[in-house]
């Protein structure tokens, strides 16, 4: 993965900020190699819980992440501005995979019903996420609990993925299916 910035820098503040990063949360955030961190990374890893990026990773400005169960990486993934991968449960990402912006991967919802009228929006349902090698998500798509994304599969902008798709497709639309096989 070559990364090319507007200036040295950039490559500079990043790199302090991947050493503090793996200083800060030693025990809970394992990266492999040495990887760019952009600013105003938000993350969360709750007691007994671990991200682990098992090579390099990009991570753009501005992104989320939360692991309250086990969140991994494969090599060269990289996520840009504005996106959130969160896990209650699991979500296993493999290797070269392209997360655009404003990107949403999560793998719970909330449990919900009325008491009396009222809403009540205790709890959760969880159901792990896997997401293959050489998978590109673009812009603004959503990835919900319980899905299993193929290798080789480029997920068009503002989809909704609810259900598995499988390897060497494009999908896209609201829910996702397939549009076209790739190879």
């Amino acid at each position: 993965m070559r990364i090319i910035l507007s200036s040295p820098c950039a490559k500079f503040t990043a790199l302090i900020r991947f050493f503090f990063l793996k200083i800060l949360l030693i025990k809970k955030l394992e990266i492999k190699e040495l990887s760019y961190i952009g600013t105003n990374l938000k993350v969360y890893i709750q007691r007994n819980s671990k991200i682990t990026v098992n090579g390099k990773i990009y991570i753009s400005d501005n992104v989320e992440l939360q692991s309250r169960g086990k969140l991994s990486f494969g090599n060269a993934c990289a996520i840009n501005s504005f996106s959130r991968i969160i896990a209650f449960g699991e979500i296993k990402i493999g290797d070269r995979v392209r997360i655009a912006q404003h990107v949403s991967i999560l793998d719970h919802d909330h449990k919900y019903d009325f008491q009396d009228g009222i809403l009540n929006t205790a709890g959760f349902t969880i159901k792990p996420i896997t997401i293959g090698n050489n998978v590109w998500i673009a812009d603004k798509v959503t990835i919900t609990k319980g899905v299993t994304i193929g290798d080789n599969v480029i997920i068009a902008a503002n989809s909704v993925v609810t259900k598995d798709i499988e390897s060497n497709v494009m999908a896209g639309g609201v829910p996702a299916k397939t549009i076209k096989k790739l190879i």
